[in-house]
């Protein structure tokens, strides 16, 4: 079943409500949790390396405990994300422009603009650009805290 981005945005809220089995131990209370804010990207700062960019939109608790984290990425036509590896939390990618390909179960999928790829707790992956042009994309970090891409 295809998911349209009108899904996503309806399933989200619902996604991060149950995310809470995962919350990191680092939790902080209410008073500490992310405040409502708009993100406005022409005032976030992008981290470059060569065929690569991050640009780190929010990072912290929500009000329920959960650590949450968002940041968009692109990587260059032939690009390596990153090999398999896993990690604790739950992520999940949200395809703006380009290809990427995601491989996890013995199984690598195509995932072009508008699509999205959810990866559960603990399960190895890996994300290639195998595309001819540069690939966009979101991605939301449920769980505990895990580090991005090192950038040099």
């Amino acid at each position: 079943m295809a998911l349209t981005r009108r899904d996503i945005c309806i399933l989200l809220p619902a996604l991060m409500a149950t995310a809470t089995g995962h919350a990191a131990e680092d939790s902080t209370s209410n008073d500490q949790a992310l405040p409502s804010a708009i993100y406005d990207f022409k005032d976030l700062k992008v981290e470059k390396s060569k065929g690569r960019d991050y640009i780190p939109v929010f990072e912290g608790t929500t009000s329920n405990g959960q650590h949450l984290s968002m940041h968009e990425s692109g990587v260059a036509p032939g690009g390596v994300v990153h090999e398999m590896y896993s990690h604790p939390g739950d992520e999940l990618f949200l395809v703006r422009e380009g290809m990427l390909e995601v491989e996890m179960e013995g199984k690598r999928s195509q995932v072009g603009p508008g699509g999205v790829a959810y990866v559960a707790s603990n399960t190895r992956y890996a994300v290639r650009n195998t595309g001819k042009e540069w690939t966009r994309y979101f991605v939301f970090l449920f769980g505990p805290s895990h580090p991005h891409i090192q950038w040099g």
